[in-house]
């Protein structure tokens, strides 16, 4: 998150519940900031991408990171919310959830690129998938380095900029 936020990328993924956070210059774990929050009647049920929620959101800090909000997401049939967190604290809610809810999209999209690339397993398992990781971070280091030298643009520039633009066409 760290990283992120000092790229001026957003960062958006699940966050454990045992963290703990700054909320009004007390430290406190994420579940209990929440547990209040999650008696039925105090929440309003929500419609997001046609899925039912019940979810409560606080701008809180994490050292070393600064500002974030977390969202807490009870959906139906579940027992336990889980807690989303992104490093744009002025973000909706509702953006952070249908964001969030693209994982299984993005994550397909990398196996099917490990399997074209023939990246087998998780990296530093063994030597044929670090062989095959190598090779993707070369390929795409490449690409970076073509679009930067015919565009003008710094790496870093590049980067941004196709991660902006994945944003818009929601393939992030």
């Amino acid at each position: 998150m760290k990283e992120s936020k000092e790229l001026g990328i957003e960062y958006i993924g699940k966050l454990r519940k045992n963290i703990i956070v700054e909320y009004f210059g007390k430290k406190v774990k994420v579940e209990k900031l929440f547990k209040k929050n999650f008696k039925k009647e105090n929440l309003k049920l929500r419609t997001i991408n046609g899925i039912k929620f019940r979810l409560s959101d606080k701008i809180v800090n994490i050292p070393n990171v600064g500002k974030v909000k977390i969202v807490a997401v009870l959906m139906k049939n579940q027992k336990k919310p889980k807690y989303l967190i992104s490093t744009n604290y002025k973000k909706k809610v509702e953006n952070i959830i249908s964001e969030y809810m693209k994982r299984p999209m993005i994550e397909e999209k990398h196996r099917r690129d490990k399997s074209i690339l023939k990246i087998e397993g998780n990296y530093l398992i063994s030597k044929k998938s670090n062989i095959g990781f190598v090779r993707f971070i070369a390929i795409v280091s490449n690409c970076i380095e073509y679009l930067s030298y015919k565009y003008g643009l710094s790496f870093y520039e590049v980067i941004k900029e196709c991660s902006n633009e994945l944003i818009k066409k929601g393939i992030s």
